[in-house]
C-alpha cells in the first residue's frame, strides 16, 4: 500500500485533534519551557479547525506524492528530522516567544521542499523561482515580524531541512549547486 505513513500521519493527527477539542489541552513547543519530547508532540496540536484541515489536506495531497517518490522509510525520516528542525528554529529565532508553536506545518513545508528537489525536472523554472520567492518572503517576515502568531520560522526551517534532505536521498547531484546556495545563503540570512 502507498502513502502508508501519510496516511498513518493523518489518523493519529486526527485522532488527536479530536482529544483536544474534548480536553481543551493543547501542547505545543515552549521557547521559555522546554522538553525533548515537545519537539516532536507539538506537531500533532493545532491551534484551530482552520489550521488542522489545510496541514491535513497539504499532508494527503502533498505527502502521499513525496512518500511514492522517496518510499516510506525515507518519508520517516524526513517527518522527524523536519519536524525537529522546523522546532530549533522556532526556538532559535524566537527564544523568548510568549506563544507556542504547535502543529504539522514545518514538516508540511519540509514536504514542499523535498518535491520541489524530487520533481524539479518536471517542473525545473516554476519550482526554482517558487522556492527562491519563498524563501525571500518568508525571510522578510521572519525580520520584519509580519503577521504575528504564525510560526513562519518553523516553516522555513521545515522547507531548507526538507529540500537538503532530498537532495542527499538524490542519486544525481547535477543542479544542486545553485539550489544548495540558495539554501545555506538564505539559512545564513535567517541566522544572522
Amino acid at each position: 500500500m502507498k502513502g502508508k505513513f501519510t496516511l498513518l500521519l493523518f489518523s493519529v493527527t486526527f485522532l488527536v485533534f479530536i482529544y483536544q477539542i474534548k480536553t481543551g489541552v493543547l501542547i505545543g513547543l515552549n521557547p521559555s519551557d522546554l522538553h525533548y519530547e515537545d519537539f516532536i508532540i507539538y506537531a500533532f496540536f493545532h491551534s484551530s479547525s482552520t489550521h488542522f484541515a489545510f496541514n491535513l489536506a497539504a499532508l494527503l495531497f502533498l505527502g502521499y506524492y513525496l512518500e511514492e517518490k522517496i518510499g516510506t522509510d525515507k518519508f520517516i525520516v524526513l517527518f522527524f528530522i523536519t519536524t525537529i528542525f522546523a522546532g530549533i528554529v522556532y526556538v532559535l529565532i524566537y527564544p523568548s516567544a510568549d506563544r507556542l508553536c504547535v502543529g504539522l506545518s514545518g514538516f508540511i513545508f519540509g514536504i514542499v521542499g523535498g518535491n520541489i528537489v524530487a520533481y524539479k525536472e518536471k517542473y525545473r523554472n516554476y519550482f526554482l523561482l517558487s522556492a527562491l520567492f519563498y524563501i525571500s518572503f518568508t525571510v522578510f517576515l521572519i525580520y520584519f515580524d509580519i503577521v504575528g502568531n504564525i510560526a513562519h520560522a518553523a516553516h522555513l526551517g521545515g522547507f531548507l531541512i526538507g529540500a537538503v534532505l532530498e537532495m542527499c536521498y538524490e542519486k544525481r547531484k547535477e543542479g544542486y549547486v545553485l539550489m544548495f546556495l540558495t539554501l545555506i545563503s538564505t539559512i545564513y540570512l535567517v541566522i544572522v
